[in-house]
């Protein structure tokens, strides 16, 4: 048998879509240290993972569908891979990540984790955009934290990008965490190469703008550039990358959801990272 328990709210969906394009027949909410017994538990997709319950929850129509792996923990289950696969929140800091979202949540609207990203592009940008990676890729973590808490999302990066340019040049931290707070949420840029803190944010929910080396080869990286990493599948980070594809050595110039093997991430990473605060 297998059994899985919910480590925050969330909801158990009959489809792999965003919650936000489902019918409210077609979604259901599970409340935090809820325990499901499953005749199924199929692989990782998009961070999901695809369910067969054992018996209907509640009123709920479904038998099968899928629920966001980082909410949920394996309490038994028979198999390995998917005991070691399943990413559970055990980072007090994570936790003091989503209490810090809450306040801003609007109109009594409940937190999902799982809203997914968009994608901006610096190539298109207004000015400079041979250099305005920074504000792109804040840009696309500003945007994901107005639509989580229920605010209109940006409509371009350029908005912001404006913004920015009002407090000083794109490529300092300390104008994004300025500009970023005009638009009402406090964050904080961190330098401590905390990559298990990173994961763990990742594993959540939590998009997260880092700082790399995009040139040069792996035994002597070089340049600045900085990205947004949206999440994590099979020893890759998936990034959204505002100048194009890393991997590609930007021959390809669509960065979305981009993958960068872990072990070339660290080697390229200089260690930042932006956070709430």
């Amino acid at each position: 048998m297998t059994a899985i328990q919910a480590t925050s709210n969330t909801l158990f969906k009959s489809q792999l879509k965003d919650s936000t394009q489902l019918e409210d027949s077609s979604k259901f909410p599970i409340r935090r240290d809820t325990t499901l017994e499953l005749k199924e538990l199929g692989d990782l997709d998009k961070s999901h993972y695809r369910i067969v319950l054992e018996e209907k929850i509640g009123d709920c129509g479904y038998t099968s569908g899928y629920v966001f792996a980082p909410h949920w923990g394996v309490i038994e289950c028979d198999d390995a891979i998917a005991n070691s696969e399943i990413p559970t929140i055990k980072n007090p800091a994570v936790e003091r990540q989503i209490d810090r979202l809450k306040p801003y949540l609007q109109g009594g609207i409940s937190l999902d984790l799982n809203t997914p990203t968009r994608y901006f592009s610096q190539r298109d940008n207004y000015t400079m955009s041979h250099r305005t990676c920074n504000s792109s890729s804040n840009a696309m973590y500003l945007d994901w934290l107005l639509r989580v808490t229920g605010q209109p999302q940006l409509q371009s990066d350029d908005i912001y990008l404006r913004k920015v340019l009002e407090f000083g040049d794109t490529i300092y931290h300390g104008v994004q965490t300025s500009a970023i707070q005009e638009f009402g949420f406090r964050t904080k840029w961190m330098t401590d190469a905390d990559l298990p803190f990173v994961e763990d944010l990742l594993d959540a929910g939590f998009p997260v703008v880092c700082n790399i080396l995009h040139r040069g080869s792996l035994s002597a990286p070089r340049g600045g550039h900085v990205i947004l990493l949206i999440g994590r599948k099979g020893g890759s980070f998936i990034s959204h990358d505002p100048y194009g594809s890393l991997i590609s050595n930007y021959t390809n110039p669509n960065g979305a959801f981009d993958k960068i093997p872990r072990e070339i991430f660290k080697i390229r990473w200089q260690g930042g990272y932006r956070i709430l605060r």
